[in-house]
């Protein structure tokens, strides 16, 4: 299984009386990550999400990980949830915390998120807003 508590080595044990997790993943060659979450169990029937070997919902993201190998990239739960509301909520949370949408990577225009919505709503804007009061 590839998932670490977030800014650790150990391996991420769940919790599985919680209903899942918030996770990030990163791409160590070049920093670009991606913020999501992963339930354990789907269904009334609460059938098993393979949340184990799960590395995200990011079509780009996935095609860099088959592109340069899943080795070159960081698999964190930043941390698990009871329910269904709290865990949507704090994706959305840690999503606009960190900025995905309009974060570049240092010194370049490029994204520094995979994620191109927030909490299945928000879009990636299509132009870089610069508010002249901060």
């Amino acid at each position: 299984m590839h998932w670490k508590i977030r800014g650790t080595r150990r391996k991420f044990v769940p919790t599985l009386n919680k209903f899942g997790f918030v996770y990030l993943i990163t791409n160590k060659k070049n920093g670009k990550a991606y913020v999501g979450c992963k339930q354990y169990f789907l269904g009334k029937k609460k059938s098993n999400s393979k949340w184990e070997t799960y590395m995200g919902s990011s079509k780009t993201l996935l095609d860099d990980i088959k592109k340069i190998g899943k080795k070159h990239f960081k698999f964190e739960v930043i941390a698990e949830y009871k329910n269904k509301r709290s865990l949507r909520y704090y994706e959305c949370y840690f999503q606009m915390k960190y900025n995905v949408l309009s974060t570049t990577l240092e010194g370049t225009d490029e994204p520094a998120f995979y994620n191109s919505y927030v909490g299945g709503k928000w879009y990636r804007p299509v132009e870089h807003y610069v508010d002249e009061v901060e």
